[in-house]
């Protein structure tokens, strides 16, 4: 293993590092719900003097998400936190041409002047919706799209989780432009048992000005199966749903 596959990777992906938000959000069972709304309650004590931020706005209602689901808002912090606690450990990528896919799966928030976001869980299914401005958003969607074709498979090693596969593969969003780009990133870890595990996530992302949309969706019980909440075509019109949701509201 050469020192560049020992480098830090600053953003391990909206996979992984959005099913720890999203566990901690709203996701999971009665216990994880409570301990969620402590850490929840918690952040919003502490950043009630903050002036909260229009892009809250442009976020879609929670009826978008199905009679079923169950709406939080997620907090900056919480967002940066997911993401860092993935971020924070020694993280190998190989191939190492592979690193910049990887990377494309998420933008680094921390180069962003706003952000809002919200999650959504329904059963076993999580999602997360970003607004974010005041960063670079030109060739984001680019980037994404192009993942599958740079590196269509990875293999990622961490003290954390071990070694997981991440397999990429560009999807249709024809709808939205050549500023918007759709992935399914599929993630296969090892269970303690020794099984396989898959864990399917669709990203969309979109560009529209000085802002930027992220869109992922996670299935956060891999026992569900890989099919399950993961269909592009639904994912697609949502993602349409939430470009003109915010278009409508910050202009």
């Amino acid at each position: 293993m050469t020192s560049s596959q020992r480098r830090r990777l600053p953003r391990l992906g909206a996979g992984l590092a959005t099913a720890l938000v999203l566990v901690g959000c709203g996701g999971g069972d009665s216990e994880e719900a409570a301990s969620s709304s402590a850490a929840t309650s918690s952040a919003e004590e502490s950043s009630a003097e903050e002036p909260a931020s229009d892009l809250a706005q442009g976020l879609l209602p929670a009826e978008a998400f199905g009679p079923d689901a169950t709406v939080t808002a997620v907090s900056p912090d919480q967002l940066e936190l997911g993401a860092g606690v993935v971020a924070g450990q020694d993280v190998q990528v190989e191939p190492e041409s592979c690193r910049a896919s990887v990377e494309s799966t998420q933008p680094d928030l921390t180069e962003f002047d706003d952000v809002a976001a919200q999650s959504a869980s329904a059963g076993s299914v999580a999602t997360v919706e970003m607004l974010l401005r005041g960063g670079p958003t030109d060739d984001v969607a680019a980037l994404l799209r192009e993942a599958a074709e740079r590196c269509p498979q990875a293999t990622i090693t961490s003290p954390q989780f071990g070694e997981a596969t991440l397999t990429f593969e560009n999807l249709p969003v024809d709808e939205l432009g050549d500023g918007a780009a759709l992935a399914r990133l599929t993630t296969a870890v090892a269970a303690p048992d020794g099984s396989q595990v898959s864990v399917p996530t669709l990203i969309g992302m979109v560009e529209d000005d000085d802002r930027l949309l992220v869109l992922v969706t996670v299935v956060v019980d891999p026992t569900a199966g890989e099919g399950a909440g993961t269909d592009p075509a639904e994912f697609a019109a949502l993602l349409e749903q939430a470009y003109e949701t915010q278009a409508d509201a910050l202009g």
